[in-house]
């Protein structure tokens, strides 16, 4: 295989990859469609610094919430993508005891999904979510 072979090869495969990533996420998220609902409550909100990219980090509000399913406590956690650390601030305080809506598995309750894609106007970053290359959500 001769260099130009090698290269179109590897970015095929990059490409299928990058396509198959997509549709488990799109799959997963669409399955979530149909579990049942429930409410959570936020409990708290910290302002987390996590990386946009491999210069540059962001601070976002994080927020750790709780709910009932099959009669069972679980807990989570998800961040806003906010416009800076100060309206994170903010709206950090503003959310603690705020009820949200969640779909949890019902196979495995402790997997949970924040249908909204915003909350207050801000981008919700969950574990679920269609992101390829950023993480910016709060581990567990």
């Amino acid at each position: 295989m001769n260099l130009p072979e090698a290269r179109a090869t590897a970015a095929a495969l990059v490409f299928t990859i990058v396509v198959l990533y997509f549709g488990l996420q799109k799959t997963r998220s669409g399955r979530a469609r149909s579990w049942p609902r429930t409410w959570a409550t936020i409990h708290s909100a910290v302002m987390e610094t996590m990386k946009l990219d491999d210069k540059n980090d962001i601070v976002l509000p994080c927020f750790a919430f709780s709910y009932v399913a099959a009669g069972e406590n679980y807990s989570g956690r998800f961040s806003l993508f906010t416009n800076g650390e100060e309206e994170g601030e903010s709206l950090a305080k503003k959310l603690i005891e705020r009820q949200i809506e969640l779909q949890y598995d019902p196979k495995r309750p402790s997997i949970w999904y924040i249908s909204d894609k915003k909350i207050e106007g801000y981008e919700v970053e969950q574990k679920m979510s269609s992101h390829l290359l950023e993480k910016l959500y709060p581990s567990d």
